[in-house]
């Protein structure tokens, strides 16, 4: 092969190269970030999401989304991302217990259901929350949103600490606890409650939600290492999140069989629970910086934050994501 010919073989598979090089990187996936999301809603109301995960809702927007159940309330998803093993989360106000003693973390957006939705059920044969004096209550974590929302019913019933016996379960299934036989009510979601109210078991007494005014309870929460990393991917989550529920409104059917494979409990009342969601979802993720502002104030009244914490939105919330 003389010299030239011998050229022009060497230069053409160096440009095939070339051009092989750039058609992979023209047409190669992009390269997820990962996300790792603290979550306490375990069961039905998570179903959306962990929908839109499995039909790659969050991978289009560029995320892996990996998600942390934390099974005993906030306190323990607090003290996750105290250690670092959590990116972002969605819970209620130890949100804000945490903010208040330091932990790195800025409130970035709302879920799209804020108010506190705990319920309080009772077992047959009673009716109101201030029969439950002298009798055995149970919660999830003491210092968990249920736990708050237990006490905020019960003192505006007029009940104090030794009026009913509290027990902290941690993340133990309340309706199991309930239908033991061996406790006179619980505090817990209002997908549980519709279930035992169908099957005869317990009694809707109390909605945390309508003891509590003008109060925000849940948040979307980063940390502040997260947000000077990734605040492209803070956007994208709030984005996929829009788009979740989305997916679920238009395939109500498929997020109900989805959900149906996954918890115990009839299509029926799935379909009873996610309609009444829909109705409530605000997919805006707008902060309500008053109810937040209360919400602090309910905590000092409960001694899960310190009576000289001073609410600044400055400094708790970054809501440029928005």
């Amino acid at each position: 092969m003389n010299p030239s010919a011998r050229v022009s073989r060497v230069l053409g598979t160096v440009v095939f190269a070339i051009a092989a090089l750039v058609s992979t990187a023209c047409f190669a996936e992009p390269e997820l970030v990962p996300v790792r999301m603290a979550n306490l809603n375990i069961g039905l109301a998570s179903m959306p999401q962990a929908l839109a995960i499995e039909k790659g809702v969050f991978a289009r927007h560029g995320l892996d989304l990996q998600v942390i159940n934390f099974i005993k309330g906030g306190a323990e998803a607090s003290a996750g991302v105290a250690s670092g093993q959590v990116d972002m989360g969605v819970f209620g106000t130890p949100v804000l217990t945490a903010i208040s003693f330091g932990l790195k973390i800025r409130i970035v957006g709302s879920p799209p259901l804020k108010r506190n939705n705990f319920e309080l059920v009772a077992r047959k044969g009673i009716a109101s929350v201030k029969e439950l004096k002298g009798k055995v209550v149970t919660c999830g974590a003491l210092g968990g949103g249920n736990h708050q929302a237990l006490l905020k019913i019960l003192k505006t019933n007029g009940l104090g600490p030794d009026d009913v016996s509290v027990i902290a379960t941690g993340g133990t299934d309340a309706e199991m606890i309930l239908r033991s036989g061996k406790v006179d009510a619980v505090i817990t979601t209002e997908a549980t409650r519709i279930k035992l109210e169908d099957e005869g078991v317990g009694t809707l007494i109390a909605a945390a939600s309508d003891y509590f005014g003008r109060y925000q309870h849940s948040y979307v929460f980063a940390t502040d290492k997260f947000i000077a990393d990734h605040p492209e991917a803070i956007r994208a989550y709030l984005a996929a999140t829009r788009d979740s529920l989305d997916y679920a409104k238009a395939h109500e059917d498929e997020l109900i069989e989805y959900s149906a494979k996954r918890v115990r409990m009839k299509k029926e009342l799935i379909r009873a629970y996610f309609d009444e969601q829909f109705r409530r979802w605000d997919p805006g993720f707008e902060v309500d910086v008053e109810g937040t502002a209360n919400a602090v104030e309910v905590l000092k009244e409960f001694k899960e934050i310190k009576p000289t914490a001073s609410f600044d939105p400055k400094t708790w919330l970054d809501l440029r994501f928005l």
